[in-house]
């Protein structure tokens, strides 16, 4: 069974690190930045990629509960999992609304 952990930074309420486990082992991390209008992960590192969707769906949840409607992403080399949640890149940065994001996307307008 996985379970998905958060635990807020001690040195700032807009910033919350999210653990994964399964059978009690840590299979993945990621922090969450609560900015002026994203919620932004910044970091994400994981062993399997059905972990660095739950933790990134973990993540924007929570956000979601904090009144954020907008989410992005700056992690590198995690195209193929932002294009399966429904990001699109702008700038440099994948973004998208959250809901979307948590509802994921099929990938057909990504070909």
């Amino acid at each position: 069974m996985i379970f998905f952990k958060n635990t807020a930074s001690p040195n700032s309420d807009k910033t919350v690190y999210f653990e994964a486990f399964e059978d009690e082992n840590l299979i993945g991390r990621c922090t969450l930045i609560l900015e002026d209008k994203y919620a932004n992960v910044c970091e994400l590192t994981f062993d399997a990629l059905y972990a660095g969707e739950g933790l990134l769906k973990s993540a924007y949840n929570y956000a979601c509960l904090k009144n954020y409607y907008m989410g992005k992403c700056s992690v590198q080399n995690v195209d193929s999992l932002l294009l399966k949640l429904g990001f699109y890149k702008k700038d440099g940065v994948y973004e998208n609304d959250i809901p979307s994001i948590l509802m994921g996307s099929c990938g057909c307008h990504n070909k």
